[in-house]
């Protein structure tokens, strides 16, 4: 706060000026006329105009007059850290963090405790996770596991609202765990983080992120990500491990850090060995550094979770004529126990219906007399033949392509061999439609003389939900064949891909043989991407697979019709490789990845309140995928420590069909929840399994040097300042001439205060001196 400068006795202003001047007129000619040298005869002269104008300016009565806040009457907080990055020791001490701090807190005869409780009312915390109000730091025990520092000063904020808090003095290390890169400044008072920590001298490796990505690659579908950084030790050799829940080596790399600070990325691809939920631990470790030398080693491992899923995951197979591409796909998907196909084949087709038969009375189709059919009805004239292969029960797909929302959504996809548009009803269609918008199933549609164009696909509802136009165009077959590549976007793909290198996959497809068949089409859709497209003899580049997305499912088109000659074209180093194989199942898991259940379940962390919460939210779906309510949804959670909790799901008021649980995880590990739904009735309905880990020392020790620039930034936007330790003392004295919410006008004469004597008597005895050691009276 600004202070001002206030004249006392104005009846004093004018022989006070008068005074002056003549006072001055007298020392001018004094010394012009002095047998001096110029300097000193100037310096002379100063020093007792000083003296005179000093003495001249308290005639006037100078007072400073201000504001300054009124003792007792503000709040000021005191907020400690409470967390266990404080326990970390730096180089340059011989104690932690922790114990310097608590010294610094406990003694409440401080100099500066008592000045500030003199000037203020001081309110304690401590705070970690949450905010705690203590009336001493006797409690101090940093056993914290996370520091919630925005959450922390939102609470203080909103508990100190429309009251007179003056400022906060924050002794902290800066180690937030919350996640956000700015404050919102807005209602909190000036904050004075007295910083906890030296960024000098530290040794340390750390993981500081950890990422998963799963996808349909077969040979490594999951990659695990540690980004590794280093502080003091550049040039060093790095080795990282992943283990899996039995501490079992998985893979295991090393690199070495270059000069700068960049991070080293260790990236470990790898197939789970069983479905469901996993969990593995990421640890690193160096030669060049023993862990007790290290500045901390909580942040050297990581734990994280992997969900591939728990399937059968059921697709439909259908075709208009027993080919050879049924046969390698169904043999692709026999090695994959989590996809399941079912087939329906039509070996003839609707034959006119007659109104005389060959024999009297027959009115089934002449190609099953002479048979038992105990597998299939005997279909009329009027009839296709069909063959159900691996349904789930004798009496699915007994009438051929569902006509039911609730016999079709039970399937994750569905697949269109050689079909054509006039097999399927207009309310099957539409059914169809639905079942990839709506329900989040799979279409793939596969070239032959019979599919796209062909038969006679464009403006049906088919139609509309495949990437590419179908649209008349130029169909004169190749006579060299086609040859497959990718596209820039399938590159980027890696399901697209069966070669884990540039190189080997570009040396595969130069291997492949010419296709033959192809199903031309028209543009692509707004939206859609080509992955694989085929060059005829002169270069021409057309499209073999596209994809896009239709409402909540997937949509893909494989234009070629004879893949088969993928498999029977083949060397013997490749058919060891079954490469055809591998492209179904990966395809086929693409196109079934993100296809939702009947019951799925999200998991979502977040900090309430400083608690770090798991809030499961289970979505129920009817048959016909259409949000179920009144169900019984009961959650059962493993905890890291090996017991049981069973908490039941309550419906939630914003969405039909959601159910949502919270919990606290507050051990720190592996969990598991196993959700179970019923009906009103009791019956059934389905269960699903997930996982997450609660890790919070590998964030709480993520950086083990004091984050200053996260403070500065903390007290430029309150408008207060970074205090070191050693200057405490003499900040809290400014204190109460800083802004604060209740202040007291003051008034001190400046003629009272003892640095004016002073000034008086230091330029007299100066001019003195001077004159006596030039050597005049």
């Amino acid at each position: 706060m600004l202070a001002t400068l206030l004249i006392g006795g104005r009846e004093w202003l004018v022989p006070a000026i008068a005074l002056g001047i003549v006072g001055g007129l007298i020392v001018f000619v004094r010394y012009s006329s002095a047998l001096l040298d110029r300097r000193t005869r100037l310096l002379a002269a100063v020093l007792k105009g000083v003296a005179l104008a000093t003495l001249v300016f308290c005639l006037v009565e100078p007072l400073w007059s201000g504001q300054r806040a009124r003792p007792g009457a503000n709040l000021f907080a005191i907020l400690a850290d409470n967390s266990q990055s404080l326990t970390i020791q730096d180089p340059d001490s011989s104690e932690s963090r922790a114990v310097e701090l608590k010294k610094l807190l406990t003694n409440e005869d401080a100099p500066w405790q008592v000045r500030l409780s003199q000037d203020f009312d001081v309110r304690r915390y401590l705070f970690d996770s949450r905010l705690q109000g203590v009336p001493d730091f006797g409690r101090i025990n940093f056993d914290g596991m996370r520091t919630n520092l925005r959450p922390i000063l939102a609470s203080l904020k909103d508990r100190f609202r429309d009251r007179p808090l003056a400022g906060v003095l924050l002794f902290t290390d800066g180690s937030a765990t919350d996640p956000g890169t700015s404050f919102d400044a807005s209602g909190l008072p000036p904050i004075y983080p007295v910083v906890s920590g030296t960024a000098r001298g530290h040794r340390d490796l750390a993981i500081a992120h950890l990422t998963v990505t799963t996808t349909a690659f077969e040979d490594a579908p999951v990659t695990v990500q540690a980004d590794v950084t280093q502080l003091g030790l550049p040039g060093v050799k790095v080795t990282a491990t992943l283990l899996d829940e039995a501490g079992e080596q998985i893979k295991q790399e090393t690199q070495i850090f270059g000069r700068e600070a960049a991070p080293l990325a260790f990236r470990f691809q790898f197939r789970p060995v069983k479905p469901g939920v996993s969990f593995y631990e990421v640890k690193v470790v160096t030669d060049a550094l023993a862990p007790e030398k290290e500045s901390s080693a909580a942040n050297n491992r990581r734990l994280v979770s992997v969900d591939r899923g728990s399937g059968p995951y059921r697709i439909l197979y259908l075709t208009g004529r027993p080919n050879w591409e049924f046969k390698f796909l169904n043999r692709a998907v026999e090695t994959d126990e989590q996809i399941k196909l079912t087939s329906i084949i039509r070996v003839a087709r609707r034959e006119p219906k007659f109104d005389w038969r060959s024999r009297d009375g027959e009115a089934t189709n002449p190609l099953f007399r002479g048979f038992d059919r105990t597998g299939e009805e005997t279909e009329r004239y009027d009839q296709p033949v069909l063959v159900r292969l691996n349904t789930r029960d004798p009496n699915e797909l007994r009438g051929g392509f569902p006509k039911k929302a609730e016999d079709l959504y039970p399937f994750h996809a569905v697949i269109i061999d050689d079909l054509e548009a006039g097999f399927f009803t207009a309310d099957q269609m539409t059914l169809l439609e639905r079942f990839v918008s709506e329900r989040g199933g799979g279409l793939l549609m596969l070239g032959g003389a019979e599919s796209f164009r062909h038969g006679n696909y464009d403006r049906t509802p088919v139609g509309r939900m495949l990437p590419l136009y179908l649209d008349a165009v130029e169909s004169t077959p190749s006579v060299t064949g086609y040859r497959l590549a990718l596209t820039r976007d399938g590159w980027l793909q890696p399901w697209a891909r069966l070669r884990s290198t540039e190189t080997e996959e570009q040396q595969r497809l130069k291997e492949l043989p010419p296709f033959r068949t192809l199903n031309r089409a028209g543009n692509l859709k707004p939206g859609a991407t080509v992955i694989a497209e085929v060059l005829d003899a002169e270069s021409r580049r057309f499209p073999a697979l596209a994809v896009q997305r239709f409402g909540r499912g997937r949509c893909a088109a494989l234009l070629i019709g004879d893949l088969w000659r993928w498999q029977l074209d083949r060397t013997d180093l490749q058919r060891e490789k079954d490469d055809l194989g591998k492209a179904w199942r990966q395809t086929l898991r693409w196109l079934i990845a993100d296809v939702p259940g009947r019951t799925e379940l999200r998991v979502n962390m977040r900090d309430e309140l400083g608690q770090p919460l798991t809030r499961l939210e289970a979505r129920i779906r009817t048959d016909e995928f259409q949000p179920q309510d009144n169900s019984a949804v009961s959650m059962t959670l493993k905890l890291p420590d090996g017991s049981t909790v069973v908490q039941t799901a309550e419906s939630s008021l914003q969405e039909a069909g959601l159910y949502e649980s919270t919990f606290a995880s507050r051990i720190p590990g592996q969990y598991r929840a196993t959700v179970e739904v019923a009906d009103a009735d009791g019956k059934a309905l389905g269960k699903t399994d997930t996982g997450w880990v609660a890790d919070p020392a590998a964030e709480e020790f993520q950086r083990v040097a004091p984050n200053l620039e996260l403070l500065s930034d903390l007290a430029k936007q309150t408008g207060g300042e970074l205090i070191p330790v050693e200057d405490l003392e003499s900040f809290v004295r400014t204190l109460p001439v800083r802004q604060a919410p209740l202040t007291e006008s003051y008034t001190t004469p400046l003629w009272h205060q003892p640095w004016i004597l002073l000034l008086i008597v230091g330029c007299l005895c100066g001019e003195w001196a001077l004159r006596r050691w030039r050597g005049l009276p």
